[in-house]
Parts: C-alpha cells; structure tokens; sequence
C-alpha cells in the first residue's frame, strides 16, 4: 500500500511542476521576497499575517483544487470509484498529496524567513493551520457539489474575500489576527495561550477546525450518497 502510494506520489509531484498551477504558485515565492525586502515599515506580525493569513491560504487553494482537478473534471474519479477501494481512503490520499505539496512549499518560504526574523514566523504558520483546515474542507465541499474542481474554486475565492473584506463583521471569528499585537504576544508565547482574556482565540481556532471537519464530512456524505444512488 505505501509503496503504490509513493509511486502515486511521484506521478503527481511530475504532474504538478509541469503545471501552470505550479508556475502560478512558484511565482509567489519571489514576490514574497521581494515584499521581504521591502519590509522595513512591517513589523513582524504584520508581515506574518501577509504571508501565512493572505497569500497561504490562496497558494493552498489553488493547489487542493489542482490535485482534485487531476480525476474530478476528467470524471476519472467515479470510474474508480467502481473498483473494490475505499472512497474514503481514495480522498484521504488526493488530500495528502495537497498537505505535502503545500507544505513542501512553505518549507521553502518559511525556512529561511524563520532563520531571519525568528521564530515566530513558524509559530505564526502553525496558529494559521486551522484557517487552511477550513479552507482545504470548504474547497473539497465545492467541488463535490459541483461535480468539477471549478467550483471549489469559486468557493475558495468567496470564503477569501469574506475574510479578507469582513474582518469588521466577523469579529471575534476574524481570521486575519497576527496583525493585531494582542494575538503576537499570545502566538509567541508572551501571553498564555488559555488565559481568560484568549478564550476567544480558542474558539475561534476551534471554530475553523470544526469548519473544515464539518465540510469534508459533509463533501464524503454526499459522494457517499451520490454512488449509492
């Protein structure tokens, strides 16, 4: 199983730097950097928040959508579906294919950024997984329900745009919070993390794990139902 699994991994890795997608994606490591170089009137959390809060989670939608796209529009994904395997364990392996890419390519960014400015830009990336758990749940839900990676695209871009354009709405469920100093001293460990006064961080990070569980059960019950019927 682990051997046809690294096989599979091999075939898409090739698939994915012969993609645009992938082009689309490399060209944001040297805007990153040229935004890097030109950081000197953003302070830390400022410049975490741009990478990990605002330009990650498009990275990592554009590349869940790429590695769904490979079966769902070609209809690939319901031949297989008709052989003796796992819906469930088919869905796990694209998602890990997208965890890997994704997080080979923050390796390449934070790495250094981390060897630079510290280590809050590492803790900066792991408070903003469950904001890409979210994200990673809400574009796999889109493209089931639209039966093509098309439109869990549509969806990403949505879910984006209400984050970045309705901070002010969202209030305590806001995602973009590195910027905020209050949210810097509790990810770099100055403030405690389960205090009183960080309740709502914990809820608000619980908020976005639920989101992107919730989705992905839904998107699994409904290719469930889908095959069934």
């Amino acid at each position: 199983m682990m051997k046809g699994f690294l096989i599979r991994l091999q075939i898409f890795l090739k698939l994915w730097f012969t993609s645009m997608y992938s082009f689309m994606s490399l060209l944001l490591i040297p805007i990153i950097g040229l935004i890097i170089y030109n950081s000197g009137t953003y302070e830390i959390g400022d410049l975490s928040s741009l990478i990990y809060e605002k330009t990650a989670t498009i990275w990592f939608m554009l590349i869940i959508q790429w590695c769904f796209s490979v079966d769902l529009d070609s209809k690939f994904y319901y031949q297989i579906i008709t052989y003796p395997v796992a819906r469930w364990r088919f869905l796990l392996e694209r998602s890990l294919l997208s965890i890997i890419i994704f997080g080979g390519l923050m390796m390449i960014v934070t790495i250094p950024l981390g060897c630079i400015y510290g280590k809050f830009l590492w803790q900066g990336f792991v408070f903003s997984i469950p904001v890409y758990m979210a994200f990673g749940g809400l574009v796999f839900l889109g493209m089931i329900i639209g039966n093509h990676s098309l439109g869990g695209l549509i969806v990403g871009i949505l879910f984006w745009m209400m984050l970045f354009f309705g901070q002010v709405i969202l209030r305590d469920l806001n995602a973009i919070l590195l910027v905020y100093g209050s949210v810097e001293r509790v990810v770099s460990g100055e403030s405690g993390f389960w205090l009183a006064e960080n309740h709502w961080l914990v809820l608000n990070r619980l908020f976005y794990i639920g989101l992107g569980v919730l989705c992905m059960v839904g998107a699994i019950f409904i290719i469930n139902r889908k095959t069934e019927g």
